[in-house]
């Protein structure tokens, strides 16, 4: 991406590394249905686009940073860079995905021995929990400077660790106890969906803790992506740049194809599983945070112009462009693993 912005439209190579670390996160909320479906999809396409833009959120932080202090050192190679290496990419890094990881497992055993303990597993919602953890995890990973994002992904990964190592069964906890979402005054029967089966208190505390917050989750998701789709058209009609659609066809049909043919190799997915990861990959609110954090951290007025103008059009017509496809694709796609499965 940094040299296509510098060769393509012409742009400092500050600008360019800056750029290209902005459009590197992808976005599967904006591209929902090549999201996993449930803990038990196996499909290496879906696992492997939903795995990929937790993480890469925060991998691309330490090239925002960098970006930023090439451009605001004038381009000279100077004494930060050693700063940069060891506080934003050998410190950052690892301990936000720590930091994350033991909160959100230690948040999880916590809340299902709490629920073990007390008569109202089925009754109490855990609709906040979530945003609880995802604000803790991203405040503390932040105060000891790390990165929040990676901290918040890890975090999500900690908390399902530990709903799995507390019921030791290989049935996901939330497919068989029901989300009581505003059931307040539910029943252990309206509960659990589990009939005929005996749960055991940890796997039914459990099921409706993940149950609750996949499904809150999956609410305030949608309604980011209703906030982020209006905020994005309002802006374009200030910002648009026709230089981006040069740019996008470049990171769509050449960039991250030929990165997926690179780095991917035919053990971990298919041929034709490696085609359509190497087109599904929607630009959005990771290029928006990188953005806004950019922004106010002391970018140049002339430069602020030009990122956000790539950003913004890059990002809407990647929205437009790759939601048109998903679904014709992911079906012709669906078709073909039923009837040809590996």
């Amino acid at each position: 991406m940094t040299v296509a912005g510098h060769n393509i439209i012409g742009l400092d190579w500050g600008v360019s590394l800056l750029l290209g670390a902005m459009l590197s996160p992808t976005d599967p909320v904006l591209a929902g249905m090549v999201q996993v479906n449930n803990a038990q999809d196996q499909d290496r396409l879906r696992f492997g686009l939903s795995g990929e833009a937790g993480l890469n959120d925060g991998t691309a932080f330490p090239f925002v940073i960098f970006a930023l202090l090439y451009l605001s050192s004038g381009g000279a190679m100077s004494d930060w860079v050693q700063g940069w290496l060891i506080k934003d990419l050998i410190w950052a890094v690892p301990a936000g995905l720590l930091i994350g990881y033991g909160m959100g497992r230690g948040v999880g055993h916590l809340m299902i021995f709490l629920r073990i303990k007390n008569a109202d597993s089925t009754t109490s919602p855990n609709d906040f929990l979530a945003l609880a953890l995802i604000a803790l995890a991203y405040v503390v990973a932040q105060g000891v400077g790390a990165f929040g994002f990676l901290s918040v992904f890890a975090a999500g990964f900690g908390l399902r660790q530990a709903e799995v190592r507390v019921t030791r069964s290989e049935l996901p906890s939330e497919h068989v106890a029901q989300p009581v979402l505003g059931h307040m005054t539910a029943s252990l029967e309206q509960g659990t969906v589990a009939q005929g089966e005996d749960m055991s208190d940890s796997q039914l505390a459990a099921g409706v803790m993940m149950g609750d917050m996949l499904a809150f989750g999956s609410l305030v998701e949608r309604a980011m992506e209703v906030l982020l789709i209006t905020l994005l058209g309002a802006a374009l009609a200030m910002y648009w740049d026709w230089r981006a659609i040069g740019l996008g066809i470049a990171l769509f049909c050449v960039i991250r194809p030929a990165s997926v043919w690179l780095l991917v190799s035919r053990r971990l997915l298919n041929v034709r599983q490696k085609a359509l990861v190497g087109w599904f990959g929607i630009r959005g609110i990771g290029s928006l945070y990188y953005l806004c954090f950019a922004l106010s951290h002391g970018l140049a007025h002339d430069v602020g112009h030009v990122v956000i103008g790539m950003t913004l059009s890059v990002v809407a017509l990647s929205i437009l462009v790759h939601g048109i496809s998903i679904q014709p694709l992911l079906e012709r796609y669906e078709r073909s693993a039923a009837a040809n499965p590996d």
